[in-house]
Order: C-alpha cells, then sequence, then structure tokens
C-alpha cells in the first residue's frame, strides 16, 4: 500500500474502528491482491504478509470476499468520487488555448494519479471486468460536475475549431481507448508509464481528434 493510498483509506474513514493488527491485513490484502489477482490469492498468504495468524482476517472480514469488499468499497463510495472532484476543479475549469495543451494536462493528471495508486486500481479495474455490481456502482461515482466541465470543454474546443467535430462521447471513446492501452499496460504487463510512452500517448491523442 502506497502513502497515497492508505491516505485514500484514512480520508474514507475505513480505517475507523479498525485495530492497528487489522490495518496490516487490509493493506497486506491490497498487495498482494494486486500482485497476483484475487482469485490466486489465499488468506494464508495474506495473513503471512501482514504477520499475523490467519483467524484473525476471519474475525473481522468473515472471508476473503469480505476483504476484497472492505478494499473496494471505501475507493468507490468515498475516494473515486473525492477524486474526481478535485479532477475537475483542478483541470476541468481551466481555459486551454490549444488541443495539445488540453489533452497535455488530462493525460499527465491522470497518468500521475494511476502511478500513485496503481494497486487499488488495479483491483478495481479487475473487479470491473467480472462483477457488474461493480461496473454499474463505479459509473453512478461520476459525479455530475464531471460529465458537465467536461461536455462544457469539449463544446468549446469544438466552437474554437481546435477539436474534431463529432459527439462528445465519441471523442471520450477515442480518449478512453488510446490511454486505456497505456493504463492496461502499466496496471497489468510492467510497461512503465516514463515521458516518453506519455508524450506519445498525448501525440496519438493529438492526431486523432485534431480539427
Amino acid at each position: 500500500m502506497t502513502n497515497s493510498e492508505r491516505k485514500l483509506f484514512e480520508d474514507a474513514h475505513a480505517f475507523d474502528n479498525m485495530t492497528d493488527k487489522q490495518i496490516k491485513i487490509l493493506a497486506a490484502a491490497i498487495d498482494v491482491f494486486a500482485e497476483k489477482g484475487y482469485a490466486n490469492t489465499s488468506t494464508k498468504e495474506i495473513a503471512e504478509k501482514a504477520g499475523v495468524a490467519e483467524g484473525n482476517i476471519f474475525n473481522k472480514f468473515v472471508n476473503k470476499r469480505g476483504l476484497l469488499h472492505a478494499i473496494v468499497t471505501p475507493v468507490m463510495q468515498s475516494f473515486f468520487p473525492a477524486s474526481m472532484d478535485t479532477f475537475v476543479k483542478t483541470q476541468l475549469t481551466k481555459v486551454y488555448p490549444s488541443l495539445n495543451a488540453f489533452i497535455t494536462a488530462l493525460v499527465q493528471d491522470r497518468f500521475a494519479f494511476l502511478k500513485q495508486n496503481s494497486k487499488v486500481i488495479k483491483i478495481l479495474v479487475s473487479e470491473m471486468l467480472y462483477d457488474q455490481e461493480v461496473r454499474t456502482q463505479l459509473t453512478t461515482e461520476f459525479t455530475g460536475a464531471y460529465w458537465h466541465r467536461i461536455n462544457q470543454q469539449l463544446d468549446s474546443l469544438k466552437a474554437s475549431h481546435l477539436i474534431v467535430d463529432w459527439s462528445n462521447i465519441e471523442i471520450l471513446k477515442t480518449m478512453w481507448s488510446i490511454t486505456g492501452g497505456a493504463i492496461l499496460g502499466y496496471l497489468y504487463f510492467d510497461q512503465q508509464l516514463s515521458e516518453t510512452s506519455t508524450d506519445h500517448a498525448i501525440t496519438a491523442l493529438v492526431k486523432a481528434l485534431s480539427y
């Protein structure tokens, strides 16, 4: 668990009413789930990583699924909405002079966020692939302010003839498809988000979306 990830659980009050031992278990679960995947992880491995007896896991979290929910729930209900709100306020309220400036700001911000919170994001993405309930809940956590601001930015860029005159959802799908490859490569295939790879993603997006 990174310092950023620990702070997100503290801010979400996920550690409230937890003992130090239980917090160690949660932190160990994040590390092992991110490294090996939920299905390939045993509670015995988590207990060994945390330096506690396996029975301590069952006392608080009941089973492995309960431990996963203790990770995913605060991420979706508190951390993710809060991070999106910060993103809206810091990146989507600016006036961008060019498509390159807009794309650069968004990609660099989101890639930095990914690096700081890669373990919990990897766990969440993995669950999204297999759990419809998680996908539905995550979709609802995108705040109205986010959709309003991103649509406003794209409409402004289109009005200035700085971006292709497509529907906003088509523009966003293109952005997600290009950056998604880099994100999945980083999370699952040890492909680093270097300065060069980040620049390549920005260049590809600008080329794809230029007016």
